[in-house]
């Protein structure tokens, strides 16, 4: 009988310790921070152009800010060979597999432009008078692939 209402007492006390823990504010923060942990940010920063990188939990969106304006793309894959880009008004930029070798930009009236490409993303401002008619994304092995814009 004795063990028995031991037994009972460390239950309520357990009970006791789990509906505090609940209740309290800690708990709120602690999740929170589970949260941000599983989101990893990072801006690069290439000529005039801005290309920020967030690694969700649900895959990786970018981000392309210029002197005109910005575009936002969250891309289906991401994969070693995979290119992604979005046009502002001023260049071109996005983000690219760890082997992508190089991205070059082909221009309106047959001028072409090689992107820097830094840290998986990569920006090119095309000169004034030019527009973005194509990307192309060089692999290590030399292979290419076009891309209309």
């Amino acid at each position: 009988m004795l063990a028995l209402g031991g037994l009972a007492a460390g239950a309520a006390a357990l009970a006791a310790a789990v509906l505090s823990a609940v209740g309290s504010p800690g708990e709120a923060v602690s999740a929170a921070k589970a949260a941000e942990a599983t989101i990893r940010s990072h801006t690069v920063t290439i000529g005039k152009g801005h290309v920020t990188v967030r690694a969700l939990p649900s895959g990786t969106c970018f981000t392309v800010r210029d002197a005109g304006g910005s575009g936002h793309a969250c891309p289906s894959r991401t994969g070693r060979q995979d290119l992604s880009f979005v046009l502002t008004p001023h260049g071109v930029g996005g983000i690219a597999g760890s082997e992508v070798r190089a991205v070059i930009v082909r221009l309106t009236r047959k001028g072409t432009v090689w992107a820097t490409l830094r840290d998986g993303a990569f920006y090119a401002a095309p000169p004034p008078g030019y527009r973005v008619r194509a990307v192309v994304k060089v692999l290590r092995d030399g292979s290419r692939r076009s891309f209309g814009a």
